[in-house]
């Protein structure tokens, strides 16, 4: 189903390589936003760029460690990008805790899942719907964030994509297919090297689906390319074989008994369980703003399901039903649940959006409008509503502090989102109302990511107690020991050493702590640690107020007491005084 060629200026410049430009600038726009502001968040961005950081570190790019810990379970795409990254900026920075560059790589992922949605929208409804389809999914709410982070998912969603726009250009038809065959098993290759068996699997879902449903899969003969397999193995197979070398095994074993195991076991860590249905709930939210749409892609996904399987003008949307509906229904059936999980589905959902945005100019979707602005404005506010929170994470010396940014904060926001909603009202043309969204959505980001977040010092209570460090002259060194206790978030070794000691409570009083090492103590065993210290001839001394925030891997707010271990006063019991080494 093809747009008919128009000589507006909009399609004559989405229809050329000023398109790609374009959105390549959007999605690098969207997921650049917050990136060298934002504090490395925990737990999986701190554990990926700490691993990174010491692959940096060591010159050894190979082994997977966060701190002393192997995770050589995981595969090493994502490291080998954000180290390139890193030593490509290393003239820019002088530190290796400076966050940005490792980010640049989940930047760059959103920008190749952007240019793929408008390629592959491009051959199935026309440069137009490619164009507003790809855009509004760059600029969605989950895209944007996890372009942001330092984490696998917005690049295993470019190559995913990528794999998908392929197997769009083998179904509506190329001049050379055994290259675009090619070009598929090569994204599915590095998307094995950054997520594993997902990207293969998401593929294999999808091509299964539409044989099923279609009865027909011809056009898939090009994947049988000989070459093409061989490529994705040429890709994945060197790392595999000198990973399973160096490790002497141990990555498979790992890899079987602790990550492939127990999710077929238990179906995933039960932590982030949730009932069927989460990813659905969460849906309208996470690709804010094309939420506005939603209700006609959902009215162009039923008539596609309802028409004959012969039916050429719903082809594209069986496609992209077959996209989208196998990977939600693979993770809503995990227990394991957590929301970016299914930002692969995302681009066909934008695609379908897109196309809602077109249809709805004809008087029998006129029911769809008021829904998706209705939608639009719920979901709008809950994002609001999210910014005027973090606001009052904000620093303030007023009692009332928190509560007047809030309600400033939800003033800006909600005016923002009104604007937007006049505008949909107003203007009826499909390009208007995306523009409108596209505005809208980076407005949001920017306040939230670009100027709320890096100012909300609260909520990272690891940067709060680096900062601590520092005015204390703490920052641990090479030539002295520093010991965190009851502390375990891996952001607090990224933003300061490497070879940093994390020690439970419980293991304290077998810690070797001497007289003038660094120690951080967690408030909530603080005199317990004292008493422990005290039966060794050591007291704690806090150098500074206690660095006092959110520890958001953990959920909890958090008190950490930085300071210096020294001998215990003379007049402390004798055999204290003995016992101490």
């Amino acid at each position: 189903m093809t747009s008919p060629v128009s000589p507006a200026l909009f399609d004559q410049f989405a229809r050329g390589w000023r398109g790609y430009v374009l959105i390549a600038l959007i999605a690098l726009t969207s997921g650049l936003i917050g990136a060298a502001r934002v504090p490395v968040t925990d737990i999986d961005e701190a554990r990926f760029a700490q691993a990174t950081r010491q692959m940096v570190e060591s010159d050894d790019y190979i082994r997977i460690r966060v701190q002393d810990a192997e995770r050589n379970r995981k595969p090493v795409g994502i490291y080998w990008l954000q180290a390139a990254s890193v030593n490509a900026m290393r003239p820019f920075v002088d530190r290796l805790n400076t966050i940005w560059p490792y980010r640049l790589p989940s930047a760059l992922g959103l920008m190749l899942a952007s240019l793929a949605t408008l390629w592959a929208g491009t051959n199935l409804f026309g440069a137009r719907t490619g164009f507003v389809g790809a855009a509004i999914f760059a600029v969605g709410l989950l895209a944007g964030v996890e372009g942001m982070l330092a984490k696998t998912d917005a690049v295993m969603t470019g190559f995913i994509t990528l794999a998908f726009a392929s197997l769009i250009q083998l179904r509506t038809g190329t001049k050379r297919p055994r290259l675009v065959a090619l070009l598929f098993w090569a994204a599915i290759g590095c998307g094995i090297m950054i997520k594993g068996p997902l990207p293969p699997l998401a593929a294999g879902m999808t091509l299964a689906a539409l044989a099923f449903w279609e009865k027909r899969a011809n056009w898939m003969k090009p994947l049988a390319f000989w070459p093409g397999p061989l490529l994705a193995l040429a890709i994945t197979l060197p790392w595999a074989i000198s990973i399973g070398v160096v490790t002497e095994g141990r990555f498979y074993s790992e890899l079987l008994l602790r990550e492939i195991g127990p999710k077929l076991v238990s179906g995933g860590d039960h932590r982030h369980g949730g009932i069927p249905g989460y990813h659905l709930l969460w849906l309208p939210l996470l690709i804010f703003p094309a939420t506005y749409a939603l209700p006609a892609a959902l009215r162009l996904g039923w008539s596609a399901i309802r028409a004959p399987r012969q039916d050429n003008a719903h082809a594209p949307f069986r496609f992209l039903i077959a996209w989208a509906v196998p990977i939600f229904a693979f993770f809503e059936l995990m227990p394991a649940k957590l929301i970016h999980y299914t930002l692969p589905a995302y681009p066909a959902i934008a695609l379908m959006c897109a196309a809602g945005l077109f249809a709805m100019r004809g008087k029998r979707w006129r029911t769809t409008h008021p829904a998706g602005l209705v939608a639009f404005g719920v979901f709008g506010a809950l994002i609001v509503a999210l910014m005027a929170v973090v606001s009052t994470f904000m620093p303030g010396y007023l009692a009332d502090a928190g509560v007047r940014r809030a309600v400033a904060t939800a003033l800006i926001g909600a005016g923002t989102l009104a604007a937007a909603i006049a505008g949909l009202i107003m203007l009826r043309r499909p390009t208007a109302r995306a523009a409108i969204l596209v505005a809208c959505a980076l407005v949001l980001s920017f306040s939230l990511r670009g100027r709320l977040l890096p100012e909300a010092r609260s909520l990272f209570v690891s940067n709060e107690a680096a900062a601590t460090m520092t005015r204390a002259r703490l920052m641990p060194r090479e030539d002295q020991n520093f010991w965190i206790v009851g502390y375990e978030q891996p952001s607090i070794i990224f933003m300061t050493r490497t070879w940093v000691h994390l020690v439970e409570i419980e293991d304290l009083a077998e810690t070797p702590i001497a007289a003038g090492d660094g120690v951080m103590l967690e408030g909530r065993v603080l005199e317990q640690a004292q008493t422990v210290l005290r039966a060794q001839g050591l007291e704690f001394e806090a150098a500074d107020q206690p660095a006092q925030g959110m520890a958001i891997g953990r959920g909890e707010y958090m008190t950490l007491n930085i300071g210096r271990v020294h001998e215990a006063a003379s007049d402390a019991p004798a055999g204290a005084r003995q016992s101490n080494p």
